[in-house]
């Protein structure tokens, strides 16, 4: 109670003292305050204007994951408008992302334009991705399947790293060294070698985590090399090797009963995971001429995973081992034509091959080996009516061995209703891919299933009076069919199906207001209203071999219904910062199979509690190159979860009480 009250009273000083002071100084860079028309984001696969586009559009600056949360990339997301984001650790680890009420399946995560969605799974791990050689993240929020293909039915993140050709104005190399909570270290060092357009970037983090088994460590290296002929046409490469060693605790166990092979604060104390990842991504940027370019991009992934588990249900202590390696090369070509200052066309192509090799020692030696080969070509155009008119068009056809052909089809406006007010509206057509697992998983895959498919609508408003202020409203709605789910099929083996649908429709707001030249604020909300209807097992007799479903209707499982951020940035001194971040999240709901009643069959509910965190972050640059840090994260020490656990019983995954985190920045 004590060292909350201290903490409490100290970050109330802190904020009394930086109002005290009113200094004028220059902006600072907590919020992206440069001007909306100058912005411009390669999402859309070529630059476009931020204010253009149709569709609502979230920016990141590399500024801005420094001061909010830079220790790994599920950290610098949270909080970001019509994103909702769930971590089961303290860092590094497995994040499920939604898009405007979608899966994280029907998310699609880029590293520089190319996918990173694992093939076996449909998820990214971001917990493999550094953060530290960043340049900003673009997050679209709409159906992009029309431009990307699978899995953009929800939306695109895309992770831009730094690129050798600005390293001129940046500084020779970079040392960072922070210590916190849970004996929590990360390092990382960038050493840019101007003369070579060369950047190397190194990343060490470890932890011991919260609980029994949740330790990690992370490390990666990372090299990009680049050789720009002119101011046009330029190539870079950029090779990765990430290697992640963790713990698998689990969720929370019931205090009814420990786990067997667990404790108080675990579900297992032996499970493990290590991943190796190795990445290599050479890119080209051709310019016919100053209206024409071409742009060829490919990379070559490879993860290796390994899993050591212990049986809970039986008392055998064996460590069974299960390994895993995905293979993915892809290689796309972009052709790109500016007709006039008025209007583009894009022509590209893009081919995917997925190798996926795995051996499951448990219940006996199984391997498998699928092959998926994914093909896929898309048109896009632009054009822009006496500055009051933009109109965007895209098209894509996709072939994918493992199911067939997928036509997807967008169409956008926005149109000037004054010079400083815009409408925009967005329609489209997306999908979601069956992933290997759903295909060829031995015995339980399905070779027939057929991707998810929704439909989006989105409109809104952007208004922006003055360089100080702006406001933007989106109000948007979704429905898809043919959800994946698994279900016990007549042999009673749990298949694919493509059985159930979803329909959501709700609201966003983003406002950033720079009160002062050293007071920006930016506040930020989501509202969503979503229902899935699923087939669900209501009776089951073995005895006479009977079995009955139903299709019902309920709120959407693990989405909250409302998402706030808040986000002030004060200079106190031309020295001295201080940022103040507040997250609230609505309750989120799940649904568990009760079978205590045989052979009815119901559903059970669980409820992870509406929450709200706040966290700071200080700031004092002692040299001209070297700056101290202070990070206080869940400042009013709040017990909450984000992730569900495996039951109706468990504790589910608990995320950290309050952590502080100290850390010193050189740089030259």
């Amino acid at each position: 109670m004590l060292k909350k009250t201290f903490t409490i009273i100290s970050f109330l000083t802190l904020v009394t003292a930086a109002f005290a002071q009113s200094k004028p100084v220059s902006d600072i860079q907590y919020i992206t305050t440069s001007p909306v028309d100058t912005i411009f984001v390669s999402a859309t696969r070529v630059r476009t204007r931020i204010f253009n586009l149709p569709i609502s559009t979230s920016l990141i600056l590399h500024t801005d994951i420094q001061n909010k949360s830079d220790r790994d990339i599920a950290s610098a997301l949270s909080g970001t408008a019509g994103l909702d984001i769930r971590n089961y650790s303290l860092v590094n680890s497995a994040s499920s992302i939604s898009l405007f009420g979608s899966t994280s399946q029907q998310v699609l995560v880029l590293l520089d334009g190319l996918p990173v969605n694992s093939a076996s799974t449909g998820m990214p791990d971001l917990g493999l991705i550094p953060i530290t050689n960043l340049d900003r993240i673009e997050i679209v929020k709409g159906p992009f399947s029309s431009l990307y293909g699978a899995n953009a039915l929800g939306g695109v993140v895309n992770l831009i790293t730094q690129t050798p050709f600005d390293i001129l104005i940046s500084p020779s190399y970079q040392i960072s060294y922070k210590y916190g909570s849970y004996n929590t270290s990360q390092f990382s060092f960038t050493d840019r070698i101007k003369n070579l357009n060369t950047i190397v970037n190194y990343l060490h983090t470890k932890s011991d985590g919260m609980r029994t088994n949740d330790d990690i460590l992370f490390e990666s290296i990372n090299l990009t090399s680049g050789y720009q002929f002119d101011s046009l046409n330029k190539m870079r490469v950029n090779m990765t090797i990430n290697s992640k060693q963790l713990g698998l605790p689990g969720p929370l166990p019931d205090t009814s009963q420990y786990p067997r092979y667990g404790d108080a604060t675990s579900f297992s104390r032996y499970d493990r995971q290590k991943d190796i990842l190795f990445l290599i991504k050479p890119s080209v940027d051709l310019a016919i001429n100053p209206n024409w370019n071409l742009i060829l991009n490919s990379h070559y992934l490879v993860n290796n995973s390994d899993f050591k588990w212990v049986d809970q249900w039986t008392q055998d202590t064996s460590l069974y081992q299960d390994q895993y390696q995905s293979r993915t090369f892809i290689i796309n070509l972009i052709n790109h034509y500016q007709y006039a200052r008025f209007g583009r066309i894009a022509l590209g192509a893009d081919f995917e091959n997925n190798r996926f090799s795995a051996f499951a020692q448990y219940p006996s030696d199984t391997s498998w080996h699928p092959v998926i080969n994914k093909f896929g070509v898309f048109a896009e155009g632009s054009h822009e009516y006496k500055n009051k008119l933009n109109t965007f068009v895209s098209i894509r056809f996709d072939h994918n061995s493992g199911f067939g052909n997928f036509i997807s089809p967008a169409i956008g406006f926005n149109t000037a209703i004054t010079p400083n007010l815009k409408l925009r509206t967005h329609l489209g057509k997306a999908f979601r891919a069956p992933t290997l697992n759903d295909l060829y998983w031995p015995v339980s895959g399905n070779p027939a299933i057929k991707p998810e498919i929704g439909t989006a609508y989105q409109i809104g408003l952007d208004y922006l009076p003055h360089p100080q202020f702006s406001l933007s409203l989106t109000g948007f709605t979704r429905k898809t069919k043919n959800l994946i789910s698994w279900l016990p099929d007549t042999a009673n083996i749990w298949r694919p199906t493509n059985i159930d649908s979803s329909e959501i429709f709700g609201l966003e707001f983003q406002t950033k207001i720079q009160l002062t030249q050293n007071l920006p604020i930016s506040i930020s909300g989501t509202w969503q209203n979503a229902a899935q209807t699923r087939k669900e097992l209501v009776y089951d007799d073995w005895q006479t071999q009977t079995t009955r479903y139903e299709y019902t209707k309920r709120q959407q499982a693990f989405l909250p219904d409302l998402l706030l951020s808040l986000n002030i940035g004060y200079k106190i001194s031309p020295n001295t910062d201080i940022i103040f971040l507040a997250n609230y999240t609505g309750t989120r709901l799940n649904y568990y199979t009760d079978y205590s009643t045989l052979p009815d069959i119901s559903m059970l509910t669980k409820k992870l509690p509406a929450h709200l965190i706040c966290s700071s972050a200080i700031t004092q640059q002692i040299h001209k190159q070297i700056k101290l840090v202070l990070k206080t994260e869940n400042i009013f020490n709040t017990r909450y979860a984000e992730q569900f656990g495996n039951s109706i019983t468990d504790k589910d995954y608990p995320r950290p009480l309050r952590t502080i985190f100290i850390g010193v920045e050189i740089q030259n």
